[in-house]
């Protein structure tokens, strides 16, 4: 049993931490009888919760089907606005110039779930009406197209591109793999000539979304892998007569970006889940499993109530809060496709954890946190909590209550590279979003966290 531990400070190390301030109490330690208080007797109970539907505001889309023991059978397509280019070139360039337009979907190598070599076949149709919101993972496509909007089709696997000799001058060898979808001419004449006749219009998403309301996308046939796609937009590829410098005639291809997918615009994925018999058994018994992108979250009772009691407890009349930290353990579940445990999960207070995403919310380290997975010690950490406890000091039972009830979700994490002047990146959290990177599952083991709260107090003689 774990017990709590008091250690009385000598004179040379209190007199290191007398300037210590308590925000709430506003009062320095400043003589030489302190203690400090370290408890970790603390525990977590918990129940794993179904996560039937998420907002998927991500430019992460997922494309494939896949059923895996241990796991389930998970089903994605998607539909996306575009955000278009406000400069086309129409100098250089005359509508008979275009030669082709393709829809371009980028994925990382590697990024994908599944058999590799699963031959697969997209479809691709056109939007017969704008989008509207809200639109989550329950969206349904239906009556936004039709079979006459079939606009395109391939076929692809994850090892090579679907056209090898598609060639951008912003792809990075190597590094991606392109579901290259090509497009009727007419999608590209008649984006130019629009553009031509007024570019001021492809200033506003509202007005080009107009002229192309956007795209529904969808697997065929084939099963057996869920790819992720980091980027989507349309390239247009032209063909021009020119002459060499010793005046022989040749033909010159170029090709240019007219529209992408972007955070301005809608972007959503579709997504069923059917939760593998073996998981939902494991949930019944009492073990607490998180999921992704749907499955299952974690509703946790986090004793941030009988932290604050304790610390209220203490009679001394000046008190510090150091640190409040919460590790928790966790374990990869065993599948046929290697699926792993989810790299980001986010803490956060049941009671706002809906608005959380749907504002947009980046973790505040008060209401809302987040924990990357360590692969060596097999732990989330929750490492910085201490204004958690110093902002519910004061709260009434009832606020204390709906503090202690968290809820643990699968995340994905947006990050941007600030550079100093020695040209050292420093990363800043961007964005947060449900994961949908990809499937995701692992367990959580509540029997085994560590939750830390340290306190100084300077003793009544």
């Amino acid at each position: 049993m774990k017990k709590a531990v008091y250690l009385l400070l000598s004179i040379i190390i209190a007199g290191g931490i007398s300037s210590c301030v308590d925000d709430t109490i506003g009062t320095s330690l400043s003589n030489n009888d302190l203690h400090i208080v370290s408890d970790s007797t603390f525990t977590v109970s918990g129940v794993s919760e179904r996560n039937e539907v998420i907002l998927t505001r991500t430019m992460t889309q997922l494309l494939g089907a896949i059923n895996v023991k241990n796991f389930g059978e998970l089903k994605s397509d998607f539909v996306c606005q575009f955000l278009p280019s406000t400069s086309i070139d129409t100098t250089n360039l005359t509508v008979d110039m275009i030669e082709s337009i393709n829809l371009i979907m980028r994925s990382p190598i590697g990024a994908y779930t599944g058999d590799s070599i699963m031959p697969m076949r997209v479809n691709v149709y056109q939007l017969e009406k704008q989008l509207s919101t809200p639109i989550n993972s329950n969206f349904s496509p239906e009556g936004y197209y039709s079979d006459n909007s079939l606009i395109g089709s391939t076929a692809y696997t994850a090892t090579f591109s679907s056209s090898p000799s598609f060639t951008h001058s912003t792809m990075e060898k190597g590094t991606y793999r392109n579901i290259v979808t090509p497009l009727p001419k007419e999608l590209a004449v008649k984006i130019f000539n629009e553009y031509k006749k007024d570019p001021n219009s492809f200033t506003s998403p509202n007005k080009f979304n107009e002229l192309f309301p956007g795209i529904y996308v969808a697997n065929s046939y084939g099963s057996g892998r869920i790819t992720k796609i980091d980027k989507t937009f349309l390239l247009v590829n032209y063909k021009r007569h020119s002459k060499t410098e010793a005046g022989n005639d040749t033909i010159v291809r170029d090709s240019s970006s007219y529209a992408t997918a972007a955070p301005e615009v809608i972007t959503n994925n579709n997504i069923t889940m059917k939760v593998d018999e073996n998981i939902v058994n494991k949930v019944n018994q009492g073990e607490v499993i998180i999921q992704a992108p749907l499955g299952y979250n974690a509703r946790i009772k986090f004793p941030i109530d009988e932290i604050v009691r304790k610390y209220n407890s203490d009679k001394d009349q000046l008190k510090v809060i150091n640190a409040l930290s919460f590790t928790l353990p966790a374990e990869v579940i065993k599948n046929d496709y290697d699926i792993y445990i989810p790299q980001y999960i986010l803490l956060v207070k049941t009671s706002e954890k809906d608005k959380f995403f749907a504002n947009n919310k980046i973790p505040d380290n008060i209401t809302s946190f987040y924990a990357e997975f360590n692969v060596t010690t097999k732990t989330y950490e929750f490492s910085d909590m201490r204004q958690f406890v110093l902002n519910l000091i004061d709260a009434t039972d009832d606020e204390l209550a709906d503090a202690a009830d968290m809820t643990i979700i699968p995340i994905d994490v947006t990050k941007e590279a600030n550079y100093d002047y020695l040209g050292q990146a420093n990363y800043i959290t961007t964005g947060i979003t449900p994961a949908v990177s990809g499937p995701m599952i692992g367990k959580l083991k509540l029997d085994d966290v560590k939750i830390k709260f340290t306190y100084s107090k300077k003793t009544n003689n």
